[in-house]
Order: C-alpha cells, then sequence, then structure tokens
C-alpha cells in the first residue's frame, strides 16, 4: 500500500529529467577508488571497500562509530536505509559486519549509482530498490536507519503531517532501534527551501523539536542524540519499547 503523494512541482529540482534533488550523482574511477559526487561525497576502495569521506566528514565518522556500537553492543546484523542517496551509510553499515542491508531511495539515478558501486566492489550484502515513503514494508530489521529526510517527509506529502504518524511508520520496521536525523525549524535547508509553509495546513502539527520528541517518546527511549554535522542536525538513536 503506498501512503505517500508527491507534488511533483515543489519536489522535484526542474533541472532533473529524472530524479528530484539539484544535486545529480556522479561516478569518477582513480586506479581501485570509485569517486563519487552528489548529495553524498566520497571514495571507496573497489577491493578493500574501505571508505574515504569527502564532504561531512564528521558526521559520516560519527555514523561509523554508531554502527560498529550497534553491531557489537546491539548485536544488530540488519538495517533498512530510508533514503539512502548513494548508499554511503548502508556501505558504512556493510564495513560494520552487518549481514543484510536494503538500500532504499525514491531516485532512480541514486539507485542506479549504488547498483555500479556495488557491481564494482563485488558486494552482495546490499539490495536496493526505488521506495516512496509509506510503502510497505513487511520484513522487520535490526536497525532502521532515515536520514535528513523528516522534513522533506512532513511537509511534502500527503499523510505524514505530524510526527505520531512518521514515527509510527519507522517504528514498525524494527524491533530494536531507529536511528532518525532531526532536520530543525532553523535549519538553512528548510528556510532557503521554504518547505514547511508550501502545503501548510490548518491542520498540520507544529514543526518543532518539542513535538518530535513527544512522539519519538510515544515508541521509544532515546539512547542518546547527537549534532554530527551542524547544530541544526542531530541524529537520534532510539531503541524500540
Amino acid at each position: 500500500m503506498l501512503y505517500m503523494t508527491i507534488n511533483d512541482k515543489l519536489y522535484k529540482d526542474p533541472k532533473r529529467k529524472c530524479g528530484s534533488q539539484s544535486e545529480i550523482p556522479k561516478i569518477k574511477y582513480k586506479g581501485d577508488m570509485i569517486i563519487v559526487s552528489g548529495y553524498q561525497k566520497f571514495a571507496i576502495n573497489k577491493k578493500t571497500k574501505n571508505i574515504k569521506y569527502i564532504g561531512k566528514e564528521n558526521k559520516f565518522k560519527y555514523i561509523n562509530k554508531l554502527m560498529g556500537k550497534l553491531n557489537t553492543q546491539y548485536k544488530c546484523k540488519s538495517l533498512v536505509d530510508i533514503g539512502c542517496s548513494s548508499g554511503l551509510s548502508s556501505l558504512i553499515a556493510l564495513n560494520n559486519n552487518f549481514e543484510n542491508i536494503l538500500s532504499l531511495d525514491h531516485d532512480p539515478e541514486y539507485i542506479d549509482t549504488l547498483k555500479i558501486i556495488k557491481n564494482k566492489c563485488n558486494i552482495t550484502k546490499i539490495n536496493e530498490a526505488l521506495f516512496s515513503f509509506g510503502d510497505t514494508i513487511t520484513k522487520k530489521f535490526d536497525v532502521v536507519f532515515c536520514g535528513a529526510l523528516i522534513h522533506w517527509v512532513f511537509s511534502l506529502t500527503a499523510d505524514f503531517r505530524n510526527f505520531y504518524s512518521i514515527i509510527s511508520y519507522l517504528i514498525s520496521m524494527t524491533n530494536k532501534i531507529l536511528v532518525i536525523e532531526w532536520v530543525h525549524p532553523e535549519d538553512v535547508a528548510i528556510k532557503k527551501l521554504n518547505h514547511l509553509k508550501k502545503r501548510a495546513n490548518d491542520s498540520d502539527e507544529e514543526y518543532n523539536t518539542q513535538n518530535f520528541e513527544n512522539a519519538v517518546n510515544k515508541f521509544t527511549t532515546i539512547i542518546s542524540k547527537k549534532n554530527a554535522d551542524r547544530s541544526t542536525r542531530t541524529i537520534y538513536v532510539l531503541k524500540k519499547i
């Protein structure tokens, strides 16, 4: 069942023939290194699968440390990466001994980029698929990972205009851990793109941190929260109640 509907005129970058974001994914090769640009910027070694972070280094170093902790301390082996882009967080999970990874994104060019990376690196433990937020996912994973997506979901979807429904949907995919990157209303991306006012309804819940945490606390216990990129982006690690 598909819950999400998007107004393409609001969501899609007009310069893109395919996909939506203004950052177009590209791949270059230098020796054994695959160099990826676009929304995510990184390089991966085809033989060792070692990753070099080119953009947002502190954030992805933190995610790497977090994936290691989830694998060893919480015995997590499976992960679904919601809004995976080129698959960087999925690849980080792979390098931290996750055995079963599902990478989902609505943008076919980014999914194709991940397919190329998988093929060049001979990766078999990541599966990728096109996805709209709200699609039914019947399988449960140890970890649900949702990067900086919540502001898009909240403001540009028809049926997710409150945090309770968003967190309820995400938590339904796991029996253990939800990792979600909260984008504060003061974030430059929200102010620049005017997300919250484009389709505002009188019935919408107010988009703020308190309302977000109120919804989170109905379903989970907050293990940690850290500003790993900038002060207006906070990664929450949540344990399902």
